[in-house]
């Protein structure tokens, strides 16, 4: 099975839209906000012009959202449009969110971790080879490691229930996984500021955990500037 995941150099006229504007928000300021943003951070280029990581068309219900990449930082300033008129309504700074499922055995092999699911794209090790741990020995247990998500440009509630529908692909196959190995979520938060910044597991994500069988590891990461 393949994981169809939207191609981010592939945009709609919509989309396309939105970028230009965004884009003209970040090249001429009509927001305070957005020039006192510009004045501690660099947006990173591509191609001369701001590097657009994401555009987010199903997180918010009335807000549209252009992500970009910030130079030498993990976390991305963001431009929100309304649904209704595409007009600017904010500008902020959002935290970088990266989630991804690990399984790891004291017994079976990767390619054996891996034959469990029908997912793709399995990055890892097979224990007592290949790879070293810092003292010099090898690991004594096997790990794959599946990130579809590979932007973390993300609102993290909309992430974790994106992340969900494709592990749900092969609900049985993931069961299996856990079954058979130690299985679990992470979530790694690469925080702006040190401040309180709630996780939403609502009813609905705690449903579907369970009928993966599966637990949520949280680990937040905060950055000072």
């Amino acid at each position: 099975m393949t994981i169809d995941i939207t191609n981010p150099f592939i945009k709609t006229s919509m989309e396309n839209e939105l970028i230009k504007k965004a884009i003209l928000e970040l090249k001429s300021p009509t927001l305070i906000a957005t020039q006192q943003y510009l004045e501690i951070h660099s947006i990173e280029l591509e191609n001369e012009l701001p590097r657009v990581e994401h555009v987010d068309f199903k997180s918010f219900k009335k807000s549209n959202v252009v992500y970009f990449s910030i130079k030498n930082e993990s976390f991305f300033f963001s431009i929100y449009f309304s649904k209704e008129n595409n007009e600017i309504t904010r500008v902020s700074i959002e935290n970088g969110n990266q989630i991804y499922l690990t399984a790891t055995s004291y017994s079976l092999t990767f390619d054996e971790l891996s034959k469990l699911t029908n997912l793709n794209g399995f990055s890892g090790w097979n224990m007592n080879k290949g790879t070293k741990v810092h003292n010099g020995k090898y690991y004594n247990f096997s790990q794959i490691t599946f990130e579809p998500l590979k932007s973390q440009a993300y609102n993290i509630e909309a992430a974790i229930k994106l992340f969900l529908s494709i592990l749900e692909q092969d609900l049985e196959g993931v069961k299996k996984l856990t079954e058979l190995s130690q299985a679990k979520i992470s979530i790694h938060r690469k925080q702006y500021l040190n401040t309180n910044k709630d996780i939403l597991i609502d009813i609905d994500i705690i449903k579907r955990l369970c009928s993966l069988n599966l637990g949520v590891e949280i680990d937040p990461t905060c950055f000072w500037r």
